[in-house]
C-alpha cells in the first residue's frame, strides 16, 4: 500500500516536473540528462537513477530545476536502500528550496523515513508541516495506520506535542475510549470528538449490559472434526482440541449451571464461519471463544460489530486482534503492555543506562521491541542497537556479543623492563571484546523464538559481564528451561499473569489433567482454560456486555485486567530465586506515569 502511495507522488511529480521544465526551457544537455536519468527510475534502475542525478546537480549546481533532481534524487536512494542518505536529501531539498511548489512531497518522504528510524516523534515533526493534497491525505492515511499500535501515553504525548494535528487528535481519542472513564478522559474525549467533528456512536456507544439466568457460549475452533475416527477419539492431538478441553473444564468451574457450550469446527478459513452463520447456527449465543486463524477471526469481526456479539482470543497477544472493535478481547497482555511493563521495571533496575535489544520476526515482536525502544529513550536510554533476529542470521547473536580483537596487553607490560620490552619480538597481547566488559546495563530479548534467548544467554556467560536480561514471554513453561543458568545471569520477564506456572492454580490443574488424561497438559490447554474463565467469570460478574462493569467498577480478579483495555492488562515481572519462580511485588517496581 505504502509503495503505491509513493508511486502516485512519484507520477505527479513526473506530470509536474515535466511541464515545469519545458515552460522554462532548460538547456539541451540539461534537458537530455534529465530525460534519462527519469527514465532509469521509471526502469526501476534505482542505483543507476542515483547516480545520474548526483552527476547532473553536479554539473549543473544553480539550475532552476534542481529541486526536482534533488527530489528524484532522494527518491531513488530511498529505493536503493541508502536511506540515511535518502532523508539528508530530502532534508536539504526542504531547507534549500522552501518555496517550491512539491515541497510537500519531500516533507512526506521525511515523515516515513523518520517513523522508519525514529519513531512517531520524528515523524511528525515533519507531517506537522504538510498543508496541500494529495500529500495530506497519503500522510493521514500513513499515520492512521502506525498510530494505531502506538502506546496510550504516546499518544498522549503526541497530542500534547501537536494539538492540531487532526490523525494524531483521532487516535489519541480511540487511545481514551480504551481507558477508564473518568471524568478528565471523558471530558477530554468529548473536547477531541466535538473539535475534529468525529462520529460519536464509534466512542462508548455499547449496549446496555444485563444479567442473565442462563448464558450460552460459543466454541470456535479448527476442530477439523471430520478427521476424527467413527470412535470419537482423536487421531492426532492438536492446539485447537488443546484449548477445547481448557475450555470446557473452566466454564464448569466457574458455574456448571450457568454456562452452556455450543462446540463449532471454524477449519482455517472464512468460508466455514461464513456457512455457520448463514445457517443462524450463531444465533442466540451471548459471547464467543475463538475464532484463531487470520481469515475466521476477519470475518468474526464483521460478525461481531453487525450482530454486537462479544468474542474472545484464546491465545494471540497481537492488538491487531482487536481492531478497534468494542466487541472484540485478548485473554493475554498486549505486546505492547508486555514492552511497557518491562521497561517500566528497568527503568528502576538497570545497572546503567546503555543498552542493546534484540527481537524475532513476529509483528508482536517488532511491536514490542518499538515500544520498550521508545519508551527507555524517553526516559535518556541509550539504545546502542536494535537487531531483528531469525534462523536465518541467529548465530549473529552469540558472534556480534563475543567477538573481540587482539590488543596489546598492558597489564603485562607493567611487569616488563625497558630493556625487556626492546628486545621483544611481539608485544604480549590479549583479546578484547568489541562491546567492552560492563558497558552494556542490560539486553531486552522479545521473541516467541526461545532460542533466541538461548544465544544471548550463552553469548554472557562467555563475556563473563554483568549484563542483565529483560523479555517478554514466558521462558520459563519450556521443557528444556534452565533454571539454574537463569537465576545466575538475573533473567527478568514480564509474563501475562496467567502465564505464571508457578502458581497454586497451575499445579491443581495440571494435577486434575493428569488424573483425567494420563499425560501432561500443553501450553494450550491452559490458554483456552483461562481463556473461557476470564469470559465466563465476567458475563458472571457484570453481564452481556462486561466491559462497562469493568471501566466503571474496576477489576475482581487479579489474573484478568480489562479495566483500562480490551487485551488482558494483567501483567507479572517475574526472576528466579532459590531455583524457583519469584514475583518481583508492584511495590519494587518504578512508578509508571499518570494517566490523567
Amino acid at each position: 500500500m505504502m509503495r503505491k502511495i509513493y508511486l502516485l507522488v512519484v507520477i505527479i511529480l513526473f506530470i509536474g516536473g515535466g511541464r515545469a521544465v519545458m515552460a522554462q526551457k532548460p538547456s539541451a544537455t540539461f534537458s537530455a540528462a534529465y530525460r534519462v536519468a527519469k527514465q532509469l527510475l521509471q526502469e526501476k534502475k534505482y542505483g543507476l537513477a542515483m547516480e545520474s542525478f548526483k552527476s547532473l546537480l553536479a554539473d549543473n549546481p544553480s539550475n532552476d530545476y534542481t529541486p526536482y533532481a534533488n527530489y528524484f534524487l532522494g527518491y531513488s536512494a530511498y529505493h536503493n536502500g541508502d536511506i540515511s542518505y535518502a532523508k539528508n536529501v530530502f532534508l536539504q531539498l526542504t531547507l534549500t528550496y522552501q518555496n517550491w511548489a512539491k515541497l510537500d512531497a519531500a516533507y512526506l518522504w521525511l515523515s516515513y523515513i523518520g517513523y522508519q528510524q525514529s519513531g512517531a516523534f520524528q515523524s511528525l515533526l515533519y507531517a506537522s508541516k504538510i498543508k496541500t493534497e494529495p500529500y495530506l491525505s497519503q500522510s493521514n492515511a500513513f499515520l492512521k495506520t502506525k498510530l494505531a499500535h502506538e502506546n496510550p501515553q504516546v499518544l498522549k504525548q503526541l497530542n500534547q506535542t501537536y494539538p492540531q494535528h487532526r490523525q494524531v487528535a483521532e487516535s489519541y481519542a480511540y487511545a481514551l475510549n480504551q481507558q477508564t472513564p473518568t471524568l478528565q478522559n471523558t471530558t477530554l474525549l468529548d473536547s477531541i470528538i466535538s473539535v475534529y467533528q468525529l462520529e460519536r456512536s464509534q466512542f462508548n456507544a455499547l449496549p446496555k449490559s444485563e444479567h442473565k439466568p442462563h448464558y450460552t457460549l460459543g466454541v470456535l475452533l479448527p476442530l477439523f472434526i471430520d478427521k476424527m475416527e467413527a470412535s470419537g477419539k482423536y487421531l492426532t492431538k492438536t492446539l485447537a482440541i488443546d484449548l477445547y478441553e481448557g475450555a470446557q473444564m473452566a466454564a464448569f468451574d466457574v458455574d456448571s449451571t450457568l454456562f452452556s457450550l455450543k462446540v463449532f469446527d471454524t477449519r482455517m478459513d472464512s468460508a466455514e464461519l461464513s456457512h455457520l452463520y448463514k445457517q443462524g447456527a450463531l444465533q442466540g449465543l451471548d459471547a464467543v471463544l475463538g475464532p484463531i486463524y487470520p481469515k475466521p477471526v476477519a470475518r468474526m469481526h464483521e460478525i461481531s460489530i453487525e450482530d454486537k456479539l462479544i468474542f474472545l482470543h484464546p491465545t494471540s497477544s497481537s492488538k491487531r486482534i482487536l481492531k478497534n472493535n468494542p466487541y472484540a478481547f485478548l485473554a493475554r497482555a498486549e505486546a505492547t503492555q508486555l514492552a511497557g511493563k518491562a521497561a517500566q521495571y528497568m527503568e528502576g533496575h538497570a545497572r546503567n543506562k546503555n543498552a542493546l535489544i534484540y527481537y524475532g520476526s513476529s509483528t508482536t515482536d517488532s511491536i514490542a521491541a518499538y515500544t520498550y525502544k521508545q519508551l527507555m529513550e524517553a526516559d535518556s536510554f541509550h539504545i546502542i542497537f536494535t537487531k531483528k533476529v531469525g534462523k536465518e542470521n541467529r548465530r549473529e547473536v552469540y558472534d556480534g556479543l563475543t567477538k573481540a580483537v587482539q590488543v596489546i596487553d598492558r597489564s603485562r607490560i607493567r611487569g616488563m623492563t625497558r630493556e625487556q620490552i626492546r628486545n621483544s619480538l611481539n608485544l604480549p597481547m590479549r583479546d578484547s571484546l568489541l562491546i567492552p566488559p560492563d558497558s552494556v546495563g542490560h539486553i531486552f530479548i522479545a521473541s516467541s523464538d526461545p532460542t533466541l534467548a538461548t544465544e544471548v544467554m550463552s553469548a554472557i556467560i562467555t563475556r563473563g559481564d554483568s549484563i542483565q536480561l529483560m523479555g517478554i514471554g514466558n521462558w520459563f513453561e519450556l521443557e528444556n528451561a534452565n533454571f539454574g543458568i537463569m537465576e545466575g545471569l538475573g533473567v527478568t520477564l514480564a509474563i501475562s499473569a496467567l502465564d505464571d506456572v508457578a502458581t497454586l492454580e497451575y499445579q491443581q490443574l495440571t494435577k486434575r489433567y493428569i488424573q483425567k488424561y494420563h499425560t501432561k497438559p500443553g501450553k494450550y490447554f491452559f490458554r483456552g482454560y483461562f481463556g473461557m474463565k476470564a469470559l465466563a467469570e465476567s458475563l458472571k460478574t457484570y453481564g452481556t456486555y462486561f466491559m462497562n462493569g469493568y471501566r466503571k467498577q474496576g477489576n475482581f480478579n487479579p489474573m484478568f485486567d480489562f479495566q483500562n483495555s480490551h487485551s488482558n492488562g494483567a501483567i507479572k515481572i517475574i526472576t528466579i530465586e532459590n531455583h524457583q519462580i519469584k514475583t518481583i511485588p508492584i511495590s519494587e517496581n518504578s512508578i509508571a506515569p499518570s494517566e490523567d
